[in-house]
């Protein structure tokens, strides 16, 4: 019996224990972020596709990336204020749109993006360009590394 308390003694202590927390240090996780382009779209009732066009320069790249119908959160009220009460919220369709575009070489600095949004037969419903800035993202915070450039677009 007393090796089974040890052994659950130990495995307790470990959930807490986080390696390069000792000395004050803060301990990096395995996330990581991918480079690329976020598209949002503003709600518009027709919107079935979207092409996004980047250049750098004299250097042209397009996508088709997949639309996702865009949620948020909507507040469905608490159980009261005291610390063990809870609150709920549920999932609601915006009407609007959002995509990644993966960009593997995507670098830090301007980028001219274009984006065309289409309905279901492929006619134009709208075309935007914009010239942005994509910047370094750390998932963890810049002092564990693994920064990688993106961007956002608004149509």
């Amino acid at each position: 019996m007393l090796p089974v308390l040890a052994l659950g003694l130990a495995v307790l202590t470990a959930c807490g224990a986080s390696e390069g927390s000792a000395g004050g240090e803060r301990a990096c996780t395995m996330i990581g972020a991918m480079p690329g382009i976020s598209l949002d779209v503003a709600p518009r009732p027709d919107v079935a596709g979207a092409e996004v066009t980047a250049c750098w320069g004299a250097d042209c790249r397009s996508w088709r990336p997949d639309l996702h119908r865009a949620t948020a959160a909507e507040p469905q009220g608490c159980t009261g204020t005291g610390p063990d009460d809870s609150c709920s919220a549920r999932v609601v369709e915006t009407g609007g749109w959002y995509a990644f575009v993966d960009v593997a070489d995507l670098r830090e600095g301007p980028v001219e993006i274009t984006v065309v949004l289409t309905d279901a037969s492929g006619a134009e419903l709208d075309r935007t360009t914009q010239t942005t800035a994509a910047q370094l993202v750390y998932p963890n915070g810049p002092d564990c590394g693994g920064g990688v450039p993106q961007t956002t677009v608004r149509v």
